[in-house]
């Protein structure tokens, strides 16, 4: 190969181009070549339009993206490329960064600068590099950028950073550009759920995940040190001898060391597991730790998640069910699944759970046996309130007439409704009032208030942590990661989340526990 040859190859490889053309400064303030670490190139490799990062912290992803930001404007004139921090101080740091780097360019390559201020280097070549905070205001209208970066994202104001990440991928140019969001965790929230939808290919967006031990190479100088420490406090080098069980088992795993176990035990013991994990996870849903106000077992949840993402068949397959009626086909495998099918003369009960309207909340069904197992669940936020009565009448048909506890608030009056006089349909939970006279009166439905909703959602507590439930719907489990105890002593979803599937679980076990059936022809 030539010099020409070699030059050009490196010209047209952003990982060659950063690796023999830039240089950076060391944790030691000692100016030396930008060799990417593994991390940093395997991203680069496989970026595709729409990124994700979830990482451990200081694996030095932002600086890596200040040298493809510089890469593409220097070989690709006239590209913009658009670096966003969530404060003015990130904001001022990473252009810092951007400029230092910039200026290690060799003359021979760098174009001369035609702007150089606070927030933007504009290049002679016509590109330009942007540095600027993710506020209130839409960024990027009037541009079309070839790159676009959002560094700790997931430390952005959920609906701040649901506005703007609209607004920043309409100014991708088409072809060959990126977006690529990079954040440590920052507990349940828009970047939390942004790659769960990445993770479930929901989205357009391609999700990376770096581990503690990917990034290994960024904290030598560390383990090094708390090895010392540990042996000041101990008498001795840490060992396999001081291991714990979970560090036992942590060993095992591909490229784990005894220094990097000492450095994450005296990690722990300066904060706590939660803040560890949220900080340096090990696996995604290590990352996203949730607040103390929610009230179910995350370990439990994350354990039931796990055996349910391994399991291949996650629902019977529509041309198993030759019986199901049409209704039922018309949403099957998209918002409506079975997971089991009841035998001649088995029971179940229905927890339904109306949606406020159209387009808002969602309209949700549990269906579980008397063993507390889940056969079906139906979550869809399009359904109009006449159809979801259609639709819960043949579901509670199909499974053998089920027991039906609808919820009555807002759209659940027509349901309920529509259920008992058009469709007959019987098998229904009622709840005593009294009159003026103290004379019983019964009432077709559910009332769901502060008495009756603490009650359901405590037997949902225990139930699930005594493990007397058997779920089959990842959504279900995500949607209890984010419901918690109010305030005002209340439950629900928090901000921006969802619990339609939690109540309808809720009321399916309330009517199981009623312990009441209604035969009718």
């Amino acid at each position: 190969m030539t010099d020409d040859e070699k030059f050009i190859k490196v010209w047209n490889d952003p990982v060659l181009f950063i690796n023999n053309f830039l240089s950076i400064n060391d944790k030691k303030g000692k100016l030396v070549p930008f060799i990417l670490n593994k991390p940093q190139q395997d991203f680069i490799r496989n970026m595709s339009t729409y990124n994700q990062i979830l990482k451990s912290r200081q694996i030095g992803f932002s600086v890596a993206i200040c040298g493809l930001a510089i890469f593409y404007a220097v070989t690709q004139p006239n590209s913009t490329c658009m670096m966003l921090s969530m404060s003015d101080e990130s904001c001022r740091a990473l252009f810092n960064k951007l400029k230092n780097i910039y200026h290690t360019l060799p003359t021979e390559i760098k174009p001369k600068l035609k702007r150089n201020n606070r927030a933007e280097l504009q290049l002679e070549n016509g590109s330009i590099i942007s540095c600027t905070t993710l506020g209130q205001t839409d960024k990027g209208r009037g541009n079309t950028c070839k790159l676009i970066h959002i560094s700790e994202f997931a430390f952005v104001k959920s609906d701040v950073a649901e506005k703007q990440l609209l607004s920043l991928e309409q100014t991708l140019q088409s072809g060959d550009s990126h977006l690529i969001i990079e954040s440590t965790a920052n507990g349940l929230n828009f970047f939390s759920a942004l790659w769960n939808k990445s993770q479930k290919k929901e989205n357009t967006y391609k999700g990376f995940f770096y581990n503690y031990i990917d990034g290994a190479c960024m904290f030598e100088d560390e383990y090094k040190r708390y090895k010392e420490i540990f042996k000041e406090i101990n008498g001795h080098y840490f060992s396999e001898n001081d291991l714990t069980e979970e560090e036992m088992e942590l060993l095992k795993l591909k490229d784990m060391t005894l220094d990097i176990l000492c450095w994450r035990r005296m990690k722990i013991q300066n904060s706590s597991v939660d803040k560890f994990n949220q900080e340096f996870p090990l696996t995604p849903s290590q990352a996203f730790i949730t607040s103390g106000h929610t009230i179910f077992d995350n370990e439990r949840i994350t354990n039931t998640l796990r055996v349910l993402q391994l399991n291949k068949n996650k629902f019977i397959k529509k041309s198993e069910l030759e019986d199901l009626p049409q209704i039922l086909k018309k949403y099957y495998g998209r918002s409506f699944f079975i997971y089991k099918k009841l035998k001649q003369g088995e029971k179940a009960w229905i927890g339904v759970d109306t949606s406020e309207g159209v387009g808002k909340d969602y309209s949700t069904a549990i269906v579980l046996n008397k063993d507390g197992e889940e056969l079906a669940m139906f979550q869809n936020n399009k359904i109009k309130a006449y159809e979801y009565a259609e639709f819960i009448n043949a579901l509670g048909r199909y499974f053998n007439k089920a027991y039906l506890c609808v919820e009555k608030a807002s759209a659940g009056h027509s349901v309920i409704s529509r259920l008992r006089n058009e469709f007959k349909y019987m098998n229904m939970s009622k709840y005593k009032t009294y009159d003026q006279f103290n004379k019983p009166q019964y009432t077709v439905g559910f009332d769901t208030n502060s008495k009756t909703k603490g009650i359901i959602v405590n037997d949902l507590v225990e139930m699930f942590e005594k493990g007397q439930l058997l779920l089959h719907s990842e959504g279900i489990l995500e949607e209890m990661k984010t419901f918690e105890s109010k305030d005002n002593s209340g439950f629900g979803s928090m901000s921006g989340f969802h619990d339609d599937l939690v109540m309808a679980l809720c009321l399916a076990i309330a009517a199981l526990k009623e312990g009441k059936w209604y035969k009718w022809n």
